[in-house]
């Protein structure tokens, strides 16, 4: 028995074992080692769905991913609008900076992190123009550091995947 999508699901949604129904599939199906079966609900119950994924659809093994990083790395969320989040064409697995107005000098406040998810405030999914979050994995330093821009209220987040490196400015 493979897991297919009941309904659409949105990107950035929680797994949970009640949007997928279960449906037979021949032993010999091509491809089974990649895709959830039904003993695989209770472990994914939970993770992160990193794609849309429309009704009726199989669901992959690679469309969730764990919460966390699995290498001592937390995750947080930092809520922005499109226009200041690279024109919401971030995905999962981008590679971001975020820099903030600290008096009226631009720094980076974090670098190279990994996006985790994203999430439309009211939705779950990324489906147009205004606030969404962007959930990053960081360490406890960058946590505080985008605490505290996000409390100014003051952020960009500029993808940099493939980008050289640059030192926040605070390390």
């Amino acid at each position: 028995m493979v897991a297919i999508a009941d309904a659409p699901i949105a990107e950035g949604t929680a797994f949970a074992s009640e949007l997928v129904r279960l449906v037979p599939i021949p032993s010999d199906f091509e491809g089974l080692e990649h895709v959830i079966v039904a003993e695989d609900l209770t472990r994914v119950e939970g993770w992160i769905v990193n794609r849309s994924v429309t009704e009726g659809e199989l669901i992959g093994r690679s469309m969730v991913i764990e919460p966390g990083t699995g290498d001592g790395l937390r995750t947080m969320s930092i809520p922005v609008t499109v226009e200041h989040a690279a024109g919401g064409t971030l995905v999962v697995g981008d590679r971001v900076d975020v820099i903030s107005l600290v008096g009226d000098e631009p720094e980076f406040v974090a670098v190279d992190l990994e996006v985790a998810g994203i999430a439309e405030t009211a939705q779950g999914g990324l489906s147009g123009v205004g606030p969404y979050f962007i959930v990053v994995a960081v360490t406890s330093g960058d946590a505080l550091a985008l605490a505290k821009a996000i409390d100014e209220g003051k952020i960009e987040i500029v993808r940099s995947t493939g980008a050289g490196a640059v030192a926040a400015d605070g390390d």
